[in-house]
């Protein structure tokens, strides 16, 4: 009875301490996000009471959208096993781009005036283009993303300088001020209540989503952030899936860009500067590894609530800006320290 009792057992699954903190991480990861952004709205609606009015949901959920957009495109690279830092100067660029383009920008010395929908094309396939140029720089000369993304982020920058002064021609840095229905719908429109951003961003997390759970190539993103070497050893050709992941985040970021010309009417060639460490937030507090292999689009939507609500909370209560940059800072290096002691519950 006890050598039968005693086989029973032995049949039974064995939960390690890395398969219950998996589960956790996994599993409840997005319900931890879910709940803090109820608490934390509740808490900055007892100090500021406006917090929680139309006005201010709506300018959250339009700046959620404006980070979230470029946030689906490092989601894919984080979980690849990368990282992108030039992807503030992206949306700088495709935002320079987009509107440049199109001939009606006050002031406008450039002889370019194309439609509206064929500029934001341009303007994506440009920034695209240099995207998978980093892809080839990491996956066929084997380059570091860092070095090679932080090289491009100064490059870009650089670009989006020369781009609007040939634009408008007037003070070296100056601003491209436009007008354009499709720019300000995309940007300052609503379905209704709800923004058409918000809209977009929920449109493009959906299809992403279904693409990394149901397609070989989101399959092969997970892969090769899991482990390279036997990605290789299944087949995957790894130079192909890493050069359309960075270029999808450049097509990505440069949306982000176009949307946030289209709220304001203008774009700065400073424009996003800083973002990155507001994308790789959003990315890391969602649930994604910098180790590689482990993400979820689903937990960068609900961070990028989550971080939006932060930013606009800290403005609303007067609260100084580098004050802001501590907040924000902090909340990264938490996530951080969070995932690597998942990473060594993993190993024990």
């Amino acid at each position: 009875m006890q050598a039968t009792s005693q086989a029973a057992a032995s049949n039974l699954p064995v939960h390690s301490k890395a398969q219950r903190v998996g589960f956790l991480v996994r599993g409840g990861h997005q319900l931890i996000i879910i709940a803090l952004i109820v608490i934390l709205g509740l808490a900055i609606y007892t100090v500021q009471p406006r917090f929680l009015s139309a006005y201010s949901i709506d300018n959250i959920l339009r700046m959620a959208s404006i980070y979230g957009i470029v946030a689906l495109g490092m989601t894919l690279v984080i979980i690849s096993g990368g990282i992108d830092l030039s992807a503030g100067s992206m949306m700088a660029l495709g935002a320079a781009f987009g509107a440049g383009l199109l001939g009606t920008a006050f002031g406008a010395v450039n002889p370019i005036s194309l439609p509206p929908v064929l500029a934001i094309l341009v303007a994506l396939a440009v920034t695209g283009g240099i995207g998978m140029l980093n892809g080839m720089a990491v996956a066929k000369l084997g380059i570091p993303p860092f070095v090679v993304t932080l090289g491009m982020m100064t490059v870009v920058r650089g670009i989006t300088f020369i781009f609007a002064d040939f634009t408008v021609g007037s003070v070296p840095g100056s601003a491209i001020t436009f007008m354009d229905p499709l720019f300000s719908w995309l940007g300052a429109g609503s379905f209704g209540p709800v923004p058409t951003t918000a809209v977009l961003f929920l449109l493009l997390a959906f299809l992403l989503a279904m693409t990394l759970r149901y397609t070989p190539f989101g399959r092969a993103i997970y892969a090769i952030g899991g482990d390279a070497a036997i990605a290789r050893l299944a087949g995957i050709n790894i130079p192909a899936v890493i050069v359309g992941v960075y270029g999808l985040m450049g097509v990505l970021a440069a949306l982000s860009g176009i949307v946030q010309a289209g709220r304001l009417s203008s774009v700065s060639p400073l424009m996003a500067m800083g973002y990155e460490l507001d994308i790789i937030t959003i990315v890391i507090v969602g649930g994604a590894s910098l180790a590689g292999g482990r993400g979820t689009i689903l937990g960068t939507v609900l961070a990028a609530v989550l971080v939006s609500m932060i930013d606009n909370g800290l403005t609303m209560m007067n609260v100084p800006s580098f004050y802001q940059y501590l907040v924000k800072g902090s909340v990264l290096l938490a996530a951080v320290i969070l995932d690597q002691w998942y990473q060594r519950c993993r190993a024990a």
